[in-house]
């Protein structure tokens, strides 16, 4: 069986906390790195993928105590903001690789906004996080709540010290996990 990919992924470059520190990742954060890099594993097994990335139309700002206050109002309210318009043709994929950071233990708002707006039923997810210590915590809780008709499955989850072994991670869990890419 052949299946329609989609990558799809927020990301936050600007200051990040990493090991207890705040770190400026420039423009592209972990998680673009992190989709950006499972395109390419993907594409090295002759299997093609498309990446689409969920920006908020409010963009999150650069520092990271002002990206925190935001994100923490958004978690306590509920709030899911309005994003950029899905990808072409999104109705035609059947297997949607979902990244995101772990924020607050669980799904950042703008993947909230994206669940919400795109019809999930029947549809393969395959979530993979980029994370300070927490790996998905509640974050699968939260997918299966937006999206309950979707079937979701175990994806991969990478720390953000250790970013420049997301090839590695990628690579063991493609190996573990190939028929859900075939």
């Amino acid at each position: 069986m052949s299946h329609k990919i989609l990558i799809a992924y927020f990301s936050h470059g600007g200051e990040n906390l990493v090991d207890d520190q705040i770190v400026d990742l420039g423009e592209e954060g972990n998680t673009k790195k992190a989709a950006k890099c499972l395109s390419e594993k993907l594409l090295q097994k002759e299997i093609k993928s498309n990446l689409f990335e969920i920006e908020p139309l409010i963009p999150y700002g650069h520092g990271y105590e002002e990206t925190l206050a935001r994100s923490r109002e958004e978690y306590q309210s509920g709030a899911a903001p309005l994003i950029n318009d899905g990808p072409n043709g999104y109705e035609a994929y059947d297997t949607i690789f979902l990244g995101y950071p772990n924020w607050w233990g669980t799904l950042p708002a703008p993947i909230v906004s994206f669940l919400r707006d795109h019809d999930t039923a029947g549809k393969t997810i395959i979530p993979f996080v980029t994370h300070g210590g927490q790996i998905f915590l509640y974050s699968l809780e939260a997918i299966k709540k937006e999206a309950p008709e979707a079937i979701i499955k175990e994806g991969f989850a990478i720390a953000a010290p250790y970013m420049s072994s997301a090839p590695y991670v990628i690579d063991e869990w493609l190996q573990k996990n190939e028929e859900l890419v075939k």
